[in-house]
């Protein structure tokens, strides 16, 4: 077994369109009607206490009823649906439009996340940030801060941010909106619109990193190429603990101008003359807008926001980290010579490929028999059901799979661009501690010209015929960005961990991490009942040049940390 480092997921969260990310509770409203009834009432009180729903006035022995009562309710306000036209409007928008395409994955109810902390003109997608980190960290179940600090806040790795850009009435929409409708820009909308800004404000407001970050943009893939970034910095030595992920929130007129010029978008219109063609009426229905692998005609946009905490082994054996899976490795390939930026080519084949390759490697072909699921880019156009089929019936003929369980997030999700990845990085890790795949719920049947081969599409949510250990998760992207990874089950990686390490090291391990876990229960009570803390650290502990103790050796700060200037370099490099 190589020494080489595993990047292990050691907690998760986020804002989606069903809510917090952490803890599964996204999940349980994606796999709703096969859940437990405690499961359930969980996740209908964790979404009214998030939007602030909940009756103060209600007593405590009627809360439950009350939260009974509401679940239609929230089941209708969460997921796919038609947009909040005037919330967005008198919220988020710098202008009107009337908006071509209605159906959008939204946020639940009406969640202004920057009202949830002392935010100053921030972006949409800024409060998402912050909401989501501090989602993933409660998730994690232990001090991630203060683990940071004792790690070294030079050493930690951050990568986040969006596809497109900040685009609301404080950001992007704002900046270019402000001349032409005879206004003043202010001095932070340059700056909220830029795409890395997310892991700017993580650094900044919550960690305090001083180690490397960025953002890798890949349109659609964003999510997966940031999480490459972390993978190969972990595997590399150069750091052990690395936050990735992305946020995007592009419901507005600038997004749906441009996607809908480029014929990309499912539309009221085009919806109501594939109803009048398949015979489904004329009233429309939000909810299946969004059609992967079936009679379709277009994507439907989202807004979510994910982050994943990345640990080494090491790192994660020493403190007693959950891990809740590992990523061995992305795979990232351009699609080379093609016809149009936004048409198909090669190099999803090799992406895909790679990645089954890398677990042949690992763990040996036999792990193919039976143990994979699929959870497709799958956007519900018509090109993307032809190619991407094609590829995913290829692999599973090619190293004899049958029966690959197949499904598509974005059918309850819509696309939510840079964040696509992270959408099926939580839904993977659901599916595997569930054994259960949300299903693509919004078709009938699988269009005429879907490969089939070897693949099981489930249109429907239902449990796994056998245990999965592996997830597969595919991106592509306009202009030829391609990303692919497999997400490795909790009990996978420990196999893997079983040859590096002692029984005594992994009973030291067991024996924090059981302190982990009922922290972690306790967390998510907290998730739960809405107690989290935003963690919005404004104005605190800046250093000002003279706070600062510089040597040839180290750099000591006024807030007690001492930090070592290192190089990564040796001599027998070069």
């Amino acid at each position: 077994m190589s020494n080489k480092p595993i990047p292990c997921i050691v907690g998760f969260g986020g804002i989606t369109p069903a809510g917090r990310g952490s803890h599964n509770l996204s999940y349980s409203r994606m796999i709703y009607d096969l859940e437990s009834e405690k499961n359930k009432a969980q996740y209908l009180k964790h979404v009214l206490s998030l939007c602030g729903l909940i009756d103060e006035t209600v007593e405590t022995a009627e809360i439950d009823k009350f939260i009974k009562d509401k679940e239609q309710e929230v089941l209708k306000n969460t997921l796919m649906r038609k947009l909040d036209y005037e919330f967005f409007r008198e919220t988020f928008w710098t202008y009107d439009y009337e908006m071509p395409a209605n159906a959008c994955g939204q946020l639940p109810f009406r969640l202004d996340p920057v009202k949830h902390y002392a935010s100053r003109q921030h972006p949409k997608a800024l409060g998402m940030s912050i909401l989501g980190i501090t989602d993933a960290m409660n998730d994690a179940g232990f001090d991630v801060r203060g683990a940071i600090d004792k790690y070294g806040r030079n050493k930690v790795g951050c990568f986040a941010g969006c596809a497109v850009m900040n685009m609301d009435r404080y950001s992007g929409d704002g900046l270019f909106a402000s001349y032409p409708l005879g206004k003043r820009a202010s001095s932070k909308h340059i700056s909220f619109t830029l795409p890395e800004m997310t892991a700017d404000f993580i650094n900044a407001y919550v960690t305090g990193s001083l180690g490397i970050t960025g953002h890798f943009i890949g349109a659609c893939a964003t999510s997966l190429y940031n999480m490459n970034a972390g993978v190969e910095l972990i595997k590399s030595g150069k750091s052990e603990l690395v936050i990735v992920g992305a946020a995007e929130a592009i419901l507005g007129p600038p997004a749906y101008i441009g996607f809908s010029a480029m014929g990309a978008m499912a539309t009221d219109q085009r919806m109501k003359d594939l109803q009048s063609l398949l015979g489904e009426g004329d009233e429309l229905n939000y909810q299946n807008f969004c059609r992967p692998f079936g009679d379709n005609m277009g994507m439907v946009c989202g807004e979510s926001a994910g982050f994943a905490i990345l640990m080494s082994d090491r790192l994660a054996i020493e403190t007693g980290a959950n891990i809740r899976g590992c990523i061995l490795n992305v795979n990232i390939n351009a699609d080379g010579n093609k016809k149009s930026i936004s048409g198909p080519g090669a190099g999803n084949y090799f992406s895909v490929g790679k990645t089954f390759k890398d677990l042949e490697q690992v763990f040996g072909e036999k792990i193919f028999k039976d143990s994979c699921a699929f959870i497709a880019h799958g956007t519900g156009t018509p090109l993307n059901r032809i190619t991407e089929s094609h590829i995913m019936s290829t692999f599973a003929k090619e190293f004899d799979v049958a029966n690959m369980p197949v499904t598509s997030v974005k059918s309850k999700l819509g696309h939510t661009m840079g964040t696509a990845g992270m959408d099926q990085l939580w839904a993977g890790l659901g599916a595997l501690e569930t054994q259960k795949l949300s299903g693509i719920c919004t078709i009938p049947k699988l269009a005429d010209d879907v490969f089939k081969d070897n693949l099981d599409y489930y249109l429907q949510d239902k449990e796994f015929d056998n245990r999965k250990d592996i997830v597969f998760l595919n991106s592509k992207g306009f202009g030829g960005n391609n990303a692919t990874t497999a997400l490795i089950s909790s009990d996978l990686t420990r196999t893997l961990l079983e040859k590096k390490y002692s029984k005594s090291e992994l009973g030291n391990w067991e024996s924090k991490l059981s302190d982990t876990l009922s922290a972690r229960e306790k967390n998510k009570s907290q998730a739960v009942n809405n107690d989290i803390q935003p963690i919005y650290d404004f104005d605190k502990d800046v250093l000002d040049l003279t706070d600062l103790k510089i040597s040839k050796t180290n750099i000591v700060t006024s807030t007690g940390f001492d930090y070592e200037l290192e190089s990564d370099l040796s001599k027998d490099d070069f």
